[in-house]
């Protein structure tokens, strides 16, 4: 579709300018309230800047996405703009204007008006709130999947030269973003192959295969990586996954909460998607027949072949995207977080403005509609778009600032999650010792292995238990962060750390949490019976804080003998 034919600016503009500039205002509001790093960003943060790029290589399988993202923050803190916690936010929005001016570019290319559904669909998503601005590699994967979708169509539309190699190097970025980027980038280099061949353009076909062909080879750099990160596989996999987990989280990731109020009802997100989607499906099919009477009319008959390929091509990339995807999440059986939906949402939601809007460009009827579905998703989403706007990431900050000022230099500070660690150690300035629990000796980035090898040690917690005993039999106090509660559990009882079983007697995979749990209860034994007080201290936090990482802490006192 030509470009001479894109509609003038009009109402619709106009409506899609307001919700384009209601969106720039909530990822501004994040900007300013997210605060802290949480435990994700501070271990992007330390991997990126490490002291050689050698080191970075060999950490990357403790990692989850490849060079692009850490290379670039890397890249920012050289120049010297993101040197503190701030700088990092200032990058995070500069992600999310480009991901919005990646909207309007790829609507462009189609050849309609705005990305009137997009925005409706994505611009006041609190989890895409949440994820966009982050200092994780999703935002900016979102911005290169809408780039390398709309470059693809571009190359349909008119292939020359320049286009196929601005299409081939953001798709070549784009596989450096996120390792499943290849399941998406291939669904549309095949849809597109689809188009092309259905037009008869077989060079069209062969740069679709180029591209790819392009892509993958920069992708096989990172398989070393892989291996050895798939060893950790079982660590990170859920015991409880089932198929009907990935409807959970798809719910999760539409539902119209903040990060800091998970418990909200789940309000109606999900089912608007799936209708919107099945519709989208039903005209880009009805669109694939052909005309009853041919018009004579060449100009105008060109123009619903546009409209037909357009619609095919969308419709191709989301279904063998998502057949793709599910696969992928079937097969690794993840905890799903609203993280891991955001960019077949962005797919979803490209497709489904390149089937009803820019095949629709007229204002009577569809774009009305358009412009009502926009204002509803708007005053639907405002509420928690706006509490996750003013959400912190993390709260472990005031807490480090906290024990900093009140724990003594012979005090110990025990914090009851490795994770945590990373974020704690980050912020915390005090001369108190701590450990994590587990105790290892990394605090910079994910060190699943070390974690690993203390699953294997009967005696893991022995180092902490006989530090919290020396800490409160010489009149010290400990300071425990977390959120575990300190009690008894029949599930866990103290003793040994239950090693896992051999792989032959493993009915399912085992899970790294469980040895958290079974260790902190440990430690939790162990303070009932030996500890005289335990008393929660009130930290105030200006604000909302992210239920991911919202710790307490509780401060012990005192020492009696065991009950043992």
């Amino acid at each position: 579709m030509s470009s001479k034919r894109i509609p003038k600016p009009g109402i619709e503009t106009v409506a899609a300018l307001i919700g384009t500039a209601f969106s720039v205002m909530l990822l501004v509001l994040t900007a300013m309230y997210a605060g802290p790093f949480w435990r994700d960003e501070a271990a992007t943060f330390n991997l990126a800047h490490m002291p050689s790029l050698r080191d970075i290589w060999h950490n990357l399988r403790f990692e989850s996405c490849p060079l692009l993202w850490p290379l670039l923050v890397r890249g920012c803190g050289v120049l010297g703009l993101i040197d503190s916690d701030m700088g990092i936010r200032i990058l995070g929005l500069g992600v999310g204007l480009f991901f919005l001016t990646s909207l309007w570019l790829c609507q462009r290319w189609f050849g309609g008006r705005a990305p009137t559904l997009s925005i409706a669909l994505l611009g006041g998503l609190p989890a895409l709130i949440f994820v966009v601005g982050a200092n994780r590699a999703y935002g900016l994967a979102g911005c290169l999947l809408v780039l390398s979708f709309g470059t693809i169509w571009r190359v349909l539309e008119s292939p020359s030269q320049s286009r196929i190699l601005s299409a081939g190097f953001i798709c070549l970025l784009f596989v450096q973003c996120i390792y499943y980027g290849v399941i998406f980038l291939g669904a549309m280099l095949a849809a597109g192959a689809l188009i092309a061949i259905r037009r008869k353009r077989w060079k069209v076909a062969w740069a679709m295969a180029g591209i790819g062909l392009v892509a993958g080879a920069s992708f096989f750099i990172y398989l070393p990586v892989m291996h050895q990160g798939s060893e950790f596989l079982s660590f990170w996999s859920s015991p409880f996954f089932e198929a009907a987990t990935l409807w959970t989280g798809l719910g999760n990731a539409l539902a119209t909460w903040s990060s800091a109020n998970p418990d909200a009802p789940y309000g109606s997100q999900i089912w608007i998607w799936i209708g919107l989607s099945l519709a989208g499906a039903i005209v880009a099919v009805i669109m694939q027949r052909p005309p009853v009477r041919q018009t004579p009319n060449a100009e105008v008959a060109s123009t619903d072949r546009q409209r037909s390929d357009l619609a095919l091509f969308c419709v191709t990339s989301v279904v063998l995207g998502t057949i793709g995807y599910t696969g992928f999440l079937l097969k690794v059986q993840y905890f799903m977080q609203p993280w891991h939906y955001v960019e077949i949402l962005v797919l979803w939601a490209v497709s489904l403005d390149g089937i009803l809007t820019a095949s629709w460009p007229a204002l009577r009827p569809w774009g009305l509609v358009r412009i009502g579905f926009l204002l509803g998703m708007m005053i639907l989403n405002a509420g928690p778009a706006w509490a996750e706007a003013h959400t912190r990431r993390s709260n472990l900050d005031l807490v480090a600032a906290f024990l900093s000022q009140n724990a003594s230099a012979r005090d110990l500070i025990v914090v009851q999650d490795v994770w945590e660690g990373v974020t704690f150690n980050r912020y915390y300035r005090g001369q108190a010792q701590w450990l994590s629990v587990p105790p290892i000796d990394s605090r910079d980035v994910y060190r699943i292995d070390l974690v690993m090898a203390e699953m294997n040690q009967p005696d893991a917690m022995s180092p902490v238990l006989n530090a919290i005993n020396n800490t409160l039999t010489t009149g010290h106090d400990v300071w425990l962060v977390g959120s575990i509660p300190i009690e008894r559990s029949k599930d866990a009882p103290p003793g040994p750390t239950p090693l896992p079983p051999p792989p032959s007697e493993m009915p399912t995979r085992w899970w790294g949490g469980a040895y958290t749990y079974w260790w902190n209860q440990q430690v939790a034994a162990f303070l009932l019976d030996h500890a005289e007080q335990g008393k929660t201290e009130t930290i105030a936090t200006p604000g909302l804080v992210s239920h991911f990482e919202d710790v307490s802490v509780v401060r012990i006192t005192g020492y009696k003998p065991g009950t043992e």
